[in-house]
This record gives structure tokens, sequence and C-alpha cells, in this order.
């Protein structure tokens, strides 16, 4: 009997179950399917595309089995390919799937995945419980309806509700990101990805170009960005299919198609990131390979940006082509660790076709600031240094004006440089500034060019011509040059007539020079504190300069203290080989001298002359403290000239009057009119050289200075038409006058002619009427002596 119970037994039936099962029950996906009354048509397909005895061969794996209702929403053309990638070469019951699981299937298309693994993929994904066997199961997106269909122990069938459709290329799957492939398409890197074999590719979930400025993608997308532009794309391709499962933990390094390598590092929570950015959707699948989205785009280290590619982005592309032509690439493809500012017109702008040849150069120079400038760091009248080092300032670097509108926002006001304003927000790259300009810098002219638009100065550059200084002052590198104004000629009064007369010409060259220091003066170099530079004239001919207390004021005049010095009033006019600064007062050198005699030949007062010399009295005008009243010619021809000049007394007379012993007044203006007298002092009298009783009255009021000789009537008032003082050992001056002072005719008495007849009338008049009385009373008493009246005797 039998133990039915007995271990050896038991274990006998089960390997005689094992053999029955395999012997007579075995089935097929085939036979599985063809039960089912759901897959009726997809056993037609599989005997169409003659698929059956595939099947029925296969030992082991996993078929998605689309029911009837898939194919009937399916409208494309099911072929073999398409239902062997629904069937997958191993085993995978439902428990096995999880999320983001990808499995090769048994469609094969050549070289498209390489060798090793060339089965198109497949991807799951759960809904709900992320876990193995749980939560909603799908395959490409598509719900599987029912898990684990029995066939056999190595085989199972999992019912889905659509067709599967294998993956697109790498190619028309970035199709649907249309900016992206058109980057793409653009440096021909599509052409690559159509080629017949495996790649992987990172996408940023960003638009094509978004981690870039706006500058840097209108130069990636130029005709001059298109090598850059490929360097990038290129760094997001790799050259094999490389699905998330297969980066290690830790860290690894892929060569892209850039020829530069990528990190790929996976952290403990299995977070996934390509240089630190991380893979926020991965394994995106296609037939060539696989793509994966970033957070961020990944950037070549190779890919940097200089001046050179931002002016292309700024489509400022003819001042590149300048800057290439005239050798000063150099400064746009900066790789130093010094930074510059440059000042860029539009193309439409730039307009070099006034400019020189041998210019060219100095110009785009001159466009370029030797360090970078924020806007905050520009304030108004500033000058910065530019990179053109000019010859004419012996190497220095020419400086450019900033002008700045007082507006306290730092970000919105307006600024100029010199003429041309900043349209737009600078741009900054790797401590470069870039300004667009409205219109071109210029260069800063020679003197006579700069400051010949300036009509307040005028009358200086007149004497720059007459004197024939203006080359010597245009040739002579790095100066400071002090232009006195109209205003400042005009309070010289005569003796700016003089300067400019033909005799005075080397004067006038010497006083010019005196206003050319040697070296370059800014404004804010004057504000330091006083210094003595040497001038034109010589290096022992200075000038002292310096500021006021509060240095709000610079002044400019000889070293001796005694000497009236002028006030810039305006500072900082650049000229091409130095600076200008404008002047309220002409100065003159400490051993200047013009005396009178000078004067007079300056205003040409040649009936004057004559009348001096008549007189004998030309030597006083080189040597003597007067000041000299001059007739003007208009003058004397109201008077009998000749009939004069043959009376020796008179002439000498009338001469005489004319020389008042006094010095110069500091409150007598040397101009005419209105700016006649600085202050005045009404009626003032003075001595005259004929004699301390021939003396003049000065009438001085706001508007004039008018003189008449004492004891003459006020008919023959003179007004001062203009006035000019001497330098040197005298300290006199002239008064032109419009009339002829005429001495007084003396007298008995040295009075008056009118009075001396006046006082003798007078005499007469007593003296007769005293005889007279003196006669009455004589004969009063003759005749009571006659009729012999005598006294009674008391």
């Amino acid at each position: 009997m039998y133990d039915p119970k007995s271990p050896s037994l038991m274990l006998l039936l089960l390997l005689l179950l094992a053999f029955a099962t395999n012997t007579f029950g075995y089935k097929t996906i085939i036979d599985v399917l063809s039960e089912d009354a759901r897959f009726e048509r997809l056993i037609g397909c599989l005997q169409r595309t003659r698929l059956v005895p595939e099947f029925n061969r296969l030992e082991a794996g996993t078929f998605f089995a689309p029911d009837n209702a898939a194919f009937e929403m399916f409208e494309g053309k099911i072929t073999k390919e398409l239902l062997l990638y629904h069937l997958l070469p191993a085993p995978m019951a439902g428990q096995d799937f999880y999320q983001g699981q990808v499995l090769e299937s048994k469609l094969v298309q050549p070289d498209l995945l390489g060798e090793e693994h060339p089965g198109q993929r497949i991807k799951m994904t759960k809904e709900g419980r992320l876990g193995k066997g749980r939560g909603k199961v799908y395959v490409n997106g598509v719900e599987i309806t029912e898990s684990d269909i029995a066939v056999n122990n190595q085989t199972y069938i999992h019912a889905i509700g659509e067709i599967l459709q294998p993956p697109r290329s790498i190619v028309d799957t970035l199709l649907d990101n249309e900016p992206l492939y058109n980057l793409l398409d653009k440096v021909n890197i599509t052409q690559i990805l159509k080629e017949r074999r495996p790649f992987t590719v990172f996408v940023s979930r960003e638009e094509a170009l978004g981690s870039f400025k706006s500058t840097e993608k209108a130069y990636l997308t130029s005709d001059y960005g298109l090598d850059d532009l490929g360097l990038l794309l290129k760094y997001t391709v790799i050259e094999q299919p490389i699905y998330a499962a297969d980066f290690l933990g830790g860290n690894s390094t892929y060569k892209t198609l850039s020829g530069e390598s990528v990190d790929i590092s996976v952290s403990r929570d299995g977070t996934i990131s390509v240089n630190g950015k991380s893979i926020i959707q991965s394994d995106i699948l296609a037939a060539n390979g696989v793509i994966h989205r970033l957070e961020e785009s990944i950037v070549p280290a190779t890919l940097s940006f200089n001046p050179r590619k931002y002016l292309y982005g700024l489509n400022n592309t003819k001042f590149v082509s300048l800057m290439d032509r005239y050798n000063l690439a150099h400064y746009l493809d900066n790789k130093e660790a010094v930074k510059y500012t440059f000042l860029v017109p539009k193309n439409e702008d730039t307009r070099d076709e006034s400019i020189s040849e041998e210019l060219k150069q100095a110009w785009l120079s001159y466009h370029i600031l030797s360090e970078p400038r924020l806007p905050n760091q520009l304030s108004d009248h500033q000058l910065v240094n530019t990179e053109f080092h000019s010859t004419q300032l012996n190497g220095v670097s020419q400086k450019l004006p900033v002008y700045v509108d007082t507006g306290t926002n730092t970000l919105s006001r307006s600024i100029r440089f010199l003429h041309s304003r900043v349209l737009e927000d600078p741009e900054y790259v790797h401590g470069n500034v870039i300004y667009q300009l409205s219109e071109s810098l210029e260069l800063p002219g020679d003197v006579i060019s700069t400051l010949a638009v300036d009509l307040d100065l005028s009358t200086f550059i007149a004497s720059l011509y007459v004197s024939e200084t203006a080359n010597e002052i245009k040739e002579t590198k790095g100066i400071t040059l002090f232009a006195p104004s109209n205003t400042a000629f005009e309070s010289l009064g005569l003796v700016a007539q003089y300067l400019m007369h033909p005799a005075a010409k080397s004067r006038l060259r010497n006083v010019l020079q005196y206003h050319v220091v040697k070296g370059m003066l800014y404004r804010e170099d004057m504000a330091q504190g006083f210094r003595e530079l040497p001038t034109l004239v010589g290096n022992q001919t200075k000038l002292r300069i310096g500021p006021s207390p509060d240095k709000k004021d610079i002044f400019v005049g000889p070293p001796s203290p005694n000497t009236r010095s002028g006030t810039v009033k305006q500072t900082d006019l650049l000229i091409g080989n130095g600076v200008v600064h404008k002047l309220d007062m002409v100065q003159f050198p400490m051993d200047f001298q013009i005396n009178s005699f000078d004067l007079l030949v300056g205003i040409e007062a040649s009936t004057m002359l004559e009348v001096l010399k008549k007189a004998n009295m030309l030597n006083l005008l080189n040597e003597t403290d007067a000041v000299v009243l001059v007739p003007s010619n208009r003058a004397f021809g109201r008077i009998d000239l000749d009939a004069l000049l043959k009376n020796q007394y008179e002439v000498e007379r009338l001469a005489k009057l004319h020389f008042v012993p006094m010095q110069w007044q500091d409150r007598w203006n040397g101009g005419g009119g209105h700016s006649l007298l600085t202050t005045y002092a009404d009626y003032t009298e003075y001595p005259t050289l004929l004699s301390d009783r021939d003396a003049v009255i000065f009438e001085e009021s706001e508007t004039r200075l008018a003189i008449h000789v004492k004891g003459q009537p006020k008919a023959g008032v003179a007004v001062v038409r203009g006035m000019g003082r001497t330098f040197g050992r005298a300290s006199g001056g002239v008064l032109l006058i419009d009339e002829v002072l005429i001495p007084v005719r003396r007298g008995i008495f040295g009075l008056p002619w009118g009075w001396s007849i006046a006082v003798i009338t007078l005499i007469c008049i007593a003296s007769t009427s005293f005889l007279g009385i003196a006669a009455y009373f004589g004969y009063k008493l003759y005749k009571r002596r006659r009729l012999g009246y005598q006294p009674i005797a008391e």
C-alpha cells in the first residue's frame, strides 16, 4: 500500500503534471488571442503580415495587444513593423512595470539605435502609485486595460486600447519645437541628425536661446554668429543613445558633437543633472535616439562673448568692419584684464567718408574710452580719457567731454559724449561697456577751426593772424592756451588798437605767446593748487595759475603779486594739440612795455604827434608818468591848425595843456561807451603840465568821462572816446578825446583877458571916482578960503 502523503510520491506527481502541461497544454500568444473575441482584428493583421509563425516560435516575450476598438480608431496602415513594435523579447508581468521604464521592442530599424540594442524603445509610465505592481500603467501614454493575460510562464499579454506608434526620428520630433528646429537647421545640424546612427539630444524647456540676453541672441542668430551657434547646438548632442537608466550613479562624462564634454550626475534621490542643469523630462523617445528636456540650456565653456560679438548683435557692423580695416581688431577681441568703453554709432550714423585715411585710425580710437564707464560714473562736464594717443599731445591720451543732465535718476538721465547722445541703456560684456550713439564723434580740430565758431573769440583769432602766431600755436605739441575773450580785448581799449597795428606785431606775438603754457592743464588740474609754468615766450617767462579758496574760480596772471590776474570763464575747450580756456582779461609778461608814444601810433594820432613834435615834447611820451589827452585827427580839423603850428608859443601851451601829470586810475576801464568807468568820482580837478592854474576838470559819470578846461565855458567839453594805459617804466596812459582843449588866454595879473579887462576897468572906475571925490572936496576947501571964511575960535 502506498501513502498518498509520501513526499517522494508528491514530487513524482508534480513532475508528471509539468510534463503533461508542456506536452499537451502549451499555448502561444496566437492561441490566446484567437480565443478572445476582443482581438479578432489583431489576429487578422498578424495573419496578413505573416507574423503568426514568428509569434508561435516565440519562447518568451511580452505583447501589448490592441483590441478591436483600437484598430477601428487607427487610420494608418498596419504593417509588420508596426505590430513588432508591440512585442518585447522578454517576459514582463504587470507587476514588473515602473515609472519611466524604457524597454526594447522587437522592432529593429537597422543602424538607427546601433548594434548592441537595436530594438526601438517603448516607455512605461504610471499613474497613482508609481512603484512596481501599483497604479495605472501606460505604455507610450496608452493605458493598459488588462494586464497579465495568461499565455505561459514565459509570455505575457497586456491589452491596450490604442495602437502604439513607433517613435519618430529626432529631427521629426524636434519639428514640434519650430524655433529650435530652425536654429538647428541654420547650422546644418539637422542634416547630421538625419544620418542613420543614434544620438542623444538635450533641449531646454525655455525658448531655444532663452538663457541669453537679447544682444547675444541677435548675434547668435546673425550670419556672424553661425559658428558659435553651431558650437552651442552641437554641445547638446551626444553621438550615442543614452537613456536615463544608462546614467550611472555619481558623475560621468560624455563627449558631445562639438568635441567638448558634458558632466552628468545622478543624485541619491535619482535626480539627473547635466552640467548642473536638472533633467525635468527624460527619455523622449525617437527612432534614432532619445531626447532629454532640461530646466535650462547648457552652454559650452568655449562659448564666450566679447565686444565684437555684442556689436554684431547690436548691428553695428560698419563700425566693426572699420575697426578691422584699420588694425584695431584687438580692442574688439579683447581677452586682457584691461577693459574699455565703446562709443558706437549705428550703421547709418557712422559717417567716415569725411575722415581722411591717415586720421581714420585715430578717429576710431577716439570712440574707445580707456576704462569702463558706467552711467553712474559719468558727470556733467567731465573729461574722460580715450584710446587716441595723439602725437600732437606727445603721446598723451586725448580727452573726451561728457555732458549729463541734472536729473537725479542715473538710469534715465540724458548723457552726451561731445555732441552725440546716448540712445539706449548701455550693454555690458565681460567688464566692457558699450554705448550706442546718435552720431559719430569728431576729433578735436586745430585751434583756429575750433575757436573760429565762437564769436566771442573773434578778436583773439584775428590777433593770431595779425601777429603770424597761428601756425606756431597750431604746431606746438601739448599746450594749454588761455584765450582772451572779445571783452578782454575791448577792456584794453587803445592798447588793443596798438597791438593790432603793424608796428606792434612783435609785441602782439609776445603777448599771445604768453597765453600759451607748455603742457596740458585741464580744469581739474588747475583746481589742485597754484603753480607757475613756463610759456611759449620762454622758460623764464611764466604764468601763475591756480584756484580761488572755494575752487569755483581759476585765476591766471603773472607771478608778481602786484599784477591783476584774469579769471577763467570757460574751461576745457579741446583742440588737437591741447586744451583752451577762455579768459576775461589779457595778460602781459612782467617785462612788457608800451608807452604813450606807442599808443598814439596805434590810434594813428598823426596830428597830435605833429603838435608834440613842434612843441619838442615827443620825449615826454616815453618817460613821463602822465595821462596824455589826445584829440582825434577830426577834432584838430575843427581848429586853425596851420596858424597854431606857426605860433611856437601857442603850440607849446596847447601841448602842455594836454599833459596831466598823474598816474593811471585803475577805476578807468579801457573800453568806451557805457563800460568806460568801473567806478566814477563826479568832478575832479587836475593840474596840467602848462601850470597849476591851467587845470582840467574830469567830469565822471556812469555813461561817460568828459573833460573841460578850468575857466573855459562848458561848451568846450571834450568827451573821452577811448583810453589805454601804458606798461613798463611809466604809469600813465592816453585818453582819446573828441575836442581840442584850448588854453585860457592870460592877461594882467595872470588872469584871462576878459577878467583882466574887467579888473582894469574896475580899477579905472575906482581911480576916477576917487580923484573926482578928492577934487570935489579940494575945490570946496579952496573956495571957502578964497571967500575969507575963518573958523571961529573957541
